[in-house]
């Protein structure tokens, strides 16, 4: 939706075509997180070392559906590649150009379609149990102050001054200040939706079964519906853009890490964090939602057509239950499943086609889908009018060696 509301700005006629409400993807189950120090890529050194710990835990932050394993290795193969330090601080390095910029973008939006009220200044809290668990941080912390973001170490009673309600000590937190939080993100992106239609924008909820391809790049998007002729197309069709991309020219290594959340309903008047947590070593985050406190687990590796399976995130309800006691009274009132389109360098795909110069791509935002939205918007507005950027795309183009 962003692509379009800028695409529109520009004066262009733009269709929309996704086969669910604006919204209702990806979008609706994030932690909420503008995360503007989000310069650590998933790849980390010494990250291989501590995989086979977290699949033997039943309640951990990472799970692999065994059978997809054959079909994914090639991208963990990449991704593992991605994690050297040398490596890591490049993409560091690469992302600190997007991150940095992406609150002010949202708040550009916010501000054309009149949805204020649903963005927050409160930060992005991390917060660790034991004085280990914190030192294991120390090469996130060098990353970050080499590349300027503003964060600060908090001591037990400071964590318990900012955070009065949490019952567990923690030893350690990391406080990010300037990261936003959308408190609902579905009706961020039923505004941006609405602003679209009403200023004369069309939205087709069909399924794109490919595309026809001319001499020039693609002219035609078959749906299941209807066939429609194009000009210009960008393709931001997030974890579902792979096939696209390839028949558009560009193969790309993007894969899928599936992530879930529980809805959690709790009594009138029953104190809860005051912005995004993370409980670093159990790997949830605790969001405070207009809607009711979120609960949103790790990554699973099991690809888009893998049936759910809520029993991890259940099973983090009850570790959440000792940090938050009131979790107890809760109802749960959605269990939910996404998809975060990634690749293995943490780096989105934004670019042009490297074969047709009429086809903008713009996915593989990974954990970081809802923070750059806006600003990947506007990035894609200024290539498909000829605007040089104000700052390197390179690092982001379809092309590259993704490790």
């Amino acid at each position: 939706m962003s692509a379009a509301l800028y695409l529109q700005r520009d004066g262009h006629k733009v269709t929309v075509i996704d086969p669910k409400p604006p919204g209702t993807g990806t979008s609706l189950g994030n932690a909420g997180v503008i995360a503007t120090g989000g310069v650590t890529p998933t790849a980390m050194p010494g990250l291989w070392k501590k995989v086979p710990k977290m699949l033997m835990d039943p309640a951990g932050p990472f799970a692999i559906r065994w059978r997809y394993l054959p079909q994914i290795a090639p991208w963990l193969i990449r991704f593992l590649q991605a994690g050297d330090a040398g490596r890591v601080r490049q993409i560091s390095r690469e992302l600190l150009p997007l991150v940095s910029r992406a609150l002010i973008a949202h708040e550009e939006l916010v501000k054309l379609t009149g949805a204020e009220d649903i963005i927050r200044r409160v930060g992005w809290l991390k917060l660790y149990g034991s004085e280990e668990g914190f030192a294991g941080t120390a090469f996130d912390r060098e990353l970050m102050t080499g590349c300027g973001v503003n964060f600060q170490v908090l001591d037990s009673d400071e964590v318990r001054q900012l955070e009065p309600h949490l019952q567990r000590r923690f030893a350690r937190g990391i406080f990010q200040p300037d990261a936003g939080f959308v408190s609902l993100p579905h009706k961020l992106i039923t505004a941006y939706a609405e602003h679209f239609r009403r200023n004369g924008g069309t939205i087709l909820q069909e399924t794109v079964r490919r595309l026809e391809i001319g001499p020039n790049g693609p002219e035609k998007v078959v749906t299941d519906l209807a066939i429609h002729p194009v000009d210009r197309l960008v393709i931001a069709a997030g974890a579902w853009s792979k096939a696209l991309a390839s028949e558009a020219g560009a193969p790309v290594p993007l894969d899928t890490e599936r992530g879930y959340h529980l809805n959690l309903k709790l009594p009138d008047g029953t104190p809860t964090v005051g912005r995004p947590t993370l409980i670093a070593d159990q790997s949830y985050v605790l969001a405070p939602m207009q809607e009711g406190l979120r609960l949103t687990s790790g990554v699973e590796l099991a690809g888009l057509d893998a049936p759910a399976d809520f029993r991890r995130i259940r099973r983090m309800l009850e570790l959440a239950k000792e940090v938050l006691p009131a979790i107890g009274q809760a109802e749960v009132t959605r269990e939910w499943l996404g998809y975060r389109p990634s690749t293995p360098d943490s780096k989105p795909v934004v670019g042009r086609s490297p074969r047709y110069a009429n086809t903008v791509l713009a996915f593989g935002h990974g954990h970081m889908g809802l923070s750059l939205g806006p600003l990947t918007g506007r990035v894609v507005a200024d290539l498909v009018a000829g605007r040089g950027s104000e700052f390197d795309l390179a690092p982001y183009r379809p092309d590259r060696s993704f490790r």
